[in-house]
């Protein structure tokens, strides 16, 4: 009985470390796109106003690729952009793999057995026979090649950009005024949240003697979610009318960005090249996803 009760304790203990542990890597995290910004590498030398456009015309490049070998081509760039920008590959890829193009292969999965074409197998399934096809496998593989793309472009321009370098792009760009200060107030607002909720699991923690039912435990999590929307909700009144009392209004600029030098225009050039020569190669080849 005791080494059972032992047991029980030592889950209670594992399960309420693992809320601390989600806490901790989402502050990593955090930490860790903050220090690939400030390494001294090709991107990170180029301005931010520069970077942003040309990483959307990668993706643009990416939408209107109607074969796989323009997407291997401009995921080839991304992959030696990233390279000389001193992101380390495995981090780079395990981060644009996981999850969405994951998605979007299961949401392109129908295309396989829906497209007509060459088949590749007959499954029979009772009285249901499914055939995958050639073209369908082809034009699922591009779609779910064509959303890594676009992830990969976004990913590498949020690991070699600051945040305050992008709210400056995003003004430079005539963006509303609303979007910009809404998005500047909810990234410094969820350190906040974060390292809020985190204190409340640390002190439920320190203040547990002995282990809790399972049961007890998720009531006691659903309690401390509740109290943390409430003091978010405040927290954000007060930093809101504090902000209003520093001067906040929505006509408020930001400071003005670096200018474009001989290197940043070299890259915006050669961006623009890629999306022209894909653009043309697309209107000229065939019909196709």
């Amino acid at each position: 009985m005791r080494c059972s009760g032992s047991r029980r304790e030592d889950q209670g203990k594992r399960f309420s470390y693992t809320l601390i542990d989600d806490f901790l890597r989402v502050f990593r995290d955090l930490m860790y796109l903050e220090r690939y910004a400030g390494e001294v590498g090709v991107l990170q030398r180029v301005n931010p106003l520069a970077k942003v456009i040309s990483l959307f015309l990668m993706i643009l490049s990416a939408v209107v690729s109607k074969t796989l070998y323009p997407l291997a081509a401009i995921f080839g760039v991304l992959i030696l952009l990233c390279w000389m920008s001193k992101i380390s590959i495995r981090y780079f890829l395990k981060r644009v793999t996981l999850f969405i193009p994951l998605f979007a292969a299961a949401i392109a999965s129908p295309l396989i057995f829906v497209t007509p074409g060459t088949s590749l197998a007959t499954i029979m399934l009772g009285p249901l026979t499914i055939q995958p096809t050639v073209e369908g496998l082809m034009k699922a593989a591009t779609f779910t090649f064509r959303i890594w793309v676009c992830v990969a472009s976004l990913n590498l321009l949020v690991l070699t950009t600051r945040f305050s370098q992008l709210i400056l792009s995003m003004d430079r760009l005539k963006l509303p005024r609303v979007f910009i200060v809404l998005t500047v107030v909810t990234y410094r607002y969820i350190y906040l949240f974060i390292n809020e909720a985190y204190r409340m699991v640390l002190a439920r923690d320190s203040r547990t003697v002995r282990r809790e039912p399972r049961l007890q435990s998720l009531r006691s999590l659903a309690n401390m979610l509740g109290v943390l929307l409430v003091r978010a909700y405040e927290r954000g009144e007060r930093v809101y009318l504090a902000m209003l009392a520093r001067g906040l209004t929505p006509k408020a600029r930001p400071s003005d960005m670096a200018k474009f030098r001989i290197g940043d225009w070299l890259f915006l050039t050669g961006s623009l090249g890629i999306f022209i020569i894909i653009l043309a190669t697309g209107l000229e080849g065939s019909s196709g996803w």
